[in-house]
């Protein structure tokens, strides 16, 4: 009988060949992180993981929020009631018990508002408290025109400074007429929203503030119109500090 001569074979290809422990690991790695990339790309079109990523754009602002400042014997501006999301109305007014025979403020703005007319066409509205024209009684003057439409009035609104500052005041003339009672509103100034102004988005916090504001006080001296030391000291204007609240677009 003829005899078959054995074949060597190897034992590595009778056995299967397993991957290394750590071979495995990082394979599995490599595809959590290939996952960890596909989400980052953000929603995919094709098959695979599909992630939606928020969005955080800002949202351009709608109007305006006015906050009254707290309760003080200071003077503050006050929002009215006529105000509507996009034109803020503020009206002066001074504390209680006091009067005076005139006030006059600079508000200065930042971004985001601008001043705005009032349906006369002016920058202030006057609320009719202050009288503004004269009487005709003083003793050493006399006015035909006293109290008639020809009767200037000390009555001035006018933004300043390229528009960053509004520049109001209203003033009696005459010193017969009587100081008057400032816990009212006194006069109005109006402002808008700037819708053209960059950087305006919601949440955006608007700086207003009074940085110069004065009074005519009750005594401003004789009527006698003499430039006595006591009447002179007594006719210069009072400073006075002016409360704006917080405003903040919406």
């Amino acid at each position: 009988m003829r005899k078959h001569s054995s074949l060597f074979i190897p034992t590595s290809l009778t056995k299967p060949v397993l991957a290394s422990e750590s071979s495995m690991k990082s394979k599995i790695i490599l595809s959590l992180g290939l996952i960890a990339v596909l989400a980052g790309c953000g929603n995919s079109t094709g098959s695979g993981v599909s992630v939606t990523v928020p969005s955080d754009s800002p949202v351009a602002s709608t109007g305006l929020i006015y906050t009254n400042p707290t309760v003080s014997i200071n003077w503050r501006l006050l929002k009215d009631p006529s105000s509507t999301p996009s034109h803020l109305v503020l009206n002066l007014v001074g504390p209680d018990n006091a009067v005076a025979r005139g006030a006059g403020f600079n508000l200065q703005k930042s971004n985001c508002i601008k001043f705005s007319k009032s349906d006369s066409g002016a920058y202030a509205t006057d609320m009719g408290v202050f009288q503004l024209m004269g009487t005709g009684y003083s003793p050493n003057l006399n006015e035909p025109y006293a109290g008639t439409p020809a009767d200037p009035i000390l009555f001035v609104s006018a933004p300043i400074k390229g528009g960053a500052v509004l520049s109001t005041g209203i003033y009696q003339k005459d010193r017969a007429n009587p100081a008057v009672p400032v816990n009212q509103p006194l006069v109005q100034v109006a402002i808008d929203l700037d819708t053209s102004a960059p950087n305006c988005n919601s949440g955006t916090i608007v700086g207003l503030s009074v940085i110069k504001a004065n009074i005519i006080p009750d005594d401003i001296g004789g009527m006698d119109y003499q430039l006595s030391a006591d009447t002179v000291n007594k006719s210069k204007m009072q400073t006075i500090a002016v409360d704006v609240g917080t405003l903040v677009t919406k």
